[in-house]
């Protein structure tokens, strides 16, 4: 069957194959602007069967970044979506996507969301991140891009503009991890799921029947684009507090089994529910082949890291990725799928639309400011305009970064940076960094002399 679906790719006949098998094709043309009318059919067969290919032992060191909120839309990476309803009763107030589709309702949530699909990334974006040395991206997506229901509140129409980017990775040499970043029922209820809600993903079967039934869509997918996907992401951050990671893992392994049943041409990534690489030593199928551990590592949502001087958050890197390095599984690699130069959490919405900081002491359950200085205030070197940081807190932000690069382009499989831009969040945002010097290019950049200052470790 492979070599059937090879032969056929040759020859230019898979437009017909995937019509035939139900699996979407978009025939325009890499560089144009996806057409909601589009004739598309949702993937629904397998086309091939699994290949044996030792092109994932080949690869290099990950450099990566995320296009975090482009087909999940997170309320501190685009603000402006949210601000609109600017409605003085919060509690209506939208939250995550589905509260901002349920407001506007589908026909108007798809027209907006169309046109943030078609311009909050652009191919121009991709170059840039490829110029600076990066070599995957990380793409989060809902599973309602696959999988939606009618009484559902979320729109689809996601996958053009998906494969529109796949397209622009291929012709900029970049290569791609497909990541399932919500799930039904929501599986941390974070809005970073699409519904800022008490989770229910695991408390019903027919969620995670439609969780795994996104994932063989995406697996399809990944097997049409197999020169550019190379990894797929399971679920990201499932919730070890709402449920046993036995329950986790049992759902990692049905995930397993789907994934290898499609193809064997994607690392198969999983995330560490927080509990730490380390503690999953024992717990992982030795009998997983190309398969990576997701962790994320952020100094901002821990009460006591966030209140640490600038000195010990730089120590605090090797502290944390302690669990991470001494991860001794042999059949499992460890990438660190999300990190960011914010030591605060300041950045609007960061916490949530509606919520405060632990910076001033604004958030719930928080009884008093929790930064390292006498005042807190979200301003300045802590606040949205990067205009207005101090060379010294640029200093800073570099050395920062430097030190977890150090170890995460070292010791580990790779990394992605969180996020590739942000509207009005300057330590998130990649491009950004990259352009103010205080996030390097690759091959390692010195730091620019705009920014550059003698600071001695008692000063940090």
């Amino acid at each position: 069957m492979m070599l059937f679906f090879k032969a056929v790719k040759a020859l230019g006949l898979l437009p017909a194959i995937y019509a035939q098998a139900g699996i979407f094709k978009v025939e325009e043309s890499s560089s144009a602007s996806p057409s909601s009318s589009a004739s598309l059919s949702i993937i629904s067969e397998e086309i091939a069967e699994p290949s044996s290919s030792s092109r994932l032992s080949e690869i290099e060191i990950i450099r990566g970044v995320n296009l975090g909120g482009v087909f999940l839309i997170e309320p501190f990476i685009r603000p402006s979506l949210f601000d609109q309803f600017n409605s003085s009763d919060t509690s209506d107030t939208p939250v995550d996507e589905w509260t901002f589709s349920a407001a506007l309702g589908k026909e108007e949530a798809k027209r907006q969301l169309e046109d943030h699909w078609d311009t909050f990334v652009t191919k121009d974006h991709l170059e840039a991140l490829a110029e600076n040395g990066i070599n995957w991206i990380r793409i989060p997506v809902g599973y309602w891009a696959f999988n939606l229901t009618d009484d559902e509140p979320f729109v689809d129409g996601q996958l053009p503009y998906i494969e529109r980017i796949l397209g622009w990775a291929q012709e900029t040499g970049l290569k791609v991890e497909l990541d399932l970043h919500g799930a039904p029922g929501s599986q941390n209820g974070y809005d970073n799921s699409g519904h800022r809600v008490t989770p229910e993903w695991l408390h019903a079967r027919i969620n995670v029947d439609r969780t795994l039934d996104a994932l063989r869509k995406m697996s399809l997918l990944a097997v049409e684009w197999e020169d550019v996907v190379y990894g797929i992401q399971v679920l990201n951050e499932p919730s070890r507090w709402k449920w046993p990671v036995a329950d986790i893992l049992e759902f990692y392994n049905e995930a397993y089994d789907l994934v290898r049943g499609i193809t064997n041409d994607v690392y198969f990534m999983i995330h560490d529910t927080f509990l730490g690489p380390n503690d999953w030593s024992t717990l992982v199928s030795s009998n997983w082949t190309h398969a990576l551990m997701d962790t994320h590592i952020y100094q901002m949502f821990d009460n006591y890291i966030i209140t640490l001087n600038e000195s010990a958050h730089i120590n605090m890197v090797s502290t944390m990725a302690e669990n991470v390095t001494r991860f001794d599984r042999t059949n499992i690699g460890v990438v660190v799928g999300e990190f960011s130069a914010a030591t605060h959490d300041c950045t609007k919405y960061i916490n949530g639309l509606g919520r405060g900081s632990r910076w001033e002491g604004t958030l719930e359950y928080v009884d008093h400011p929790l930064c390292p200085f006498e005042s807190c205030s979200c301003t300045g070197d802590y606040g949205s305009d990067y205009t207005q940081f101090s060379d010294h807190y640029k200093r800073f932000l570099r050395r920062y970064i430097d030190a977890q690069l150090s170890i995460y382009d070292q010791e580990l499989a790779g990394w992605f940076y969180w996020n590739f831009r942000t509207e009005s969040a300057p330590e998130w945002d990649y491009l950004l960094g990259v352009e103010q010097g205080w996030i390097p290019k690759f091959p390692r950049t010195a730091i620019p002399k705009s920014i550059e200052e003698e600071v001695s470790a008692t000063d940090l």
